[in-house]
């Protein structure tokens, strides 16, 4: 009886749009989540990159993390992505990917 009354009302939410319009809510909260995580993923191969650069090239710790941050920055103007993230944020994709190239 329970799921006779349970059925009954899903169809009756279904049939009035509100259960379609729910799923079309869901799936574009979804797509952006997805999409942001694209953009993080993005700005952290950058910052690796960046940063295997700047050892290689530069002395000095603040010297090869302030070309870092340029190198990082100038990529995602390319990309048309600087708009995405902060200064802290790409800050804190350098210190990662420093982290990273240290084990």
């Amino acid at each position: 009886m329970m799921i006779n009354n349970l059925i009954a009302v899903l169809e009756a939410l279904w049939q009035s749009g509100i259960v379609p319009a729910l799923l079309i809510f869901l799936f574009g909260i979804l797509i952006a989540h997805f999409d942001g995580n694209k953009d993080i993923t993005t700005l952290l191969s950058i910052a690796e990159h960046a940063v295997e650069w700047a050892q290689q090239e530069f002395d000095g710790g603040e010297t090869q993390k302030a070309h870092a941050i340029s190198m990082v920055s100038k990529e995602l103007l390319k990309l048309d992505k600087a708009h995405l993230f902060t200064a802290k944020q790409i800050d804190e994709a350098i210190e990662w990917a420093v982290s990273q190239m240290k084990g």
